[in-house]
């Protein structure tokens, strides 16, 4: 589906094949630390938007009972079932998540719904969904998306990740790899000084659109992803 392909694609596959065991490892190693704490080994996990698992620690993920992935990338498709083999893995290719939210159909909440012991985990999507979307169309989205999809996650494991800044220029004016935690979620400002400091320049920055899509209390991770030489990745982490 369009809405997300900025999530995979060809130019995503590709760079995943120059930087996966380069620049991206660090970020690779933190969200495998934090995943292995947010979702314990259960019965049945829904993986939303894995694209090929680039950036998943497929090894823990494959010790589910059954997966369920939902990833309109055909080629991701082919990638992940290899590298997860094809025992206990079913892939649905329509989307659940943006348009049947957008047009009040059935969807992803309907799908957990009779799945009540599966977990879910949202895989670095949700922060490029605004790209596709205008802007009125994103705001329905989101409200819809938190009244529909968060009461569907009440009660069972859940996680995401998911793009909360992007910003470009030279690697050297940005910090080192760095994972970050906050009891809450913080303002823009804690977060800023955090990662840059206090006393530095000001940045420019692309905002993804998903500060405050999920609750705001409890526990918040943050992780800078060098997603290529030239362009930083602030990715936030959150769970229940």
């Amino acid at each position: 589906m369009a809405l997300l392909s900025p999530a995979g694609g060809l130019v995503y596959h590709l760079r995943a094949l120059r930087h996966q065991q380069r620049i991206w490892l660090p970020f690779r190693r933190a969200v495998a630390g934090w995943l292995r704490e947010a979702l314990p080994i259960g019965e049945e996990l829904v993986l939303v938007g894995p694209s090929a698992g680039h950036c998943l620690p497929l090894e823990h993920l494959a010790r589910f009972e059954r997966l369920l992935l939902l990833e309109p990338d055909g080629l991701a498709r082919v990638l992940i079932r290899r590298r997860l083999g094809a025992r206990r893995v079913v892939h649905r290719r329509d989307d659940l998540l943006v348009s049947p939210l957008l047009r009040g159909a059935p969807g992803l909440d309907d799908l957990l719904r009779d799945r009540p012991r599966a977990a879910v985990l949202f895989c670095n999507l949700l922060g490029q969904l605004q790209f596709g979307l205008s802007n009125d169309q994103h705001d329905s989205w989101r409200e819809a998306f938190q009244r529909r999809i968060l009461p569907a996650l009440s009660g069972r494991r859940w996680a995401s990740f998911h793009d909360r800044w992007s910003l470009e220029g030279p690697s050297g004016e940005r910090p080192p790899a760095v994972e970050l935690q906050f009891t809450q979620a913080p303002s823009d400002q804690e977060l800023g000084a955090a990662l840059f400091g206090a006393a530095g320049p000001p940045l420019q920055v692309l905002d993804h659109g998903t500060a405050g899509l999920f609750p705001e209390l409890g526990p918040h991770r943050y992780f800078t992803w060098q997603l290529t030489p030239q362009v930083l990745h602030v990715v936030e982490a959150v769970n229940g």
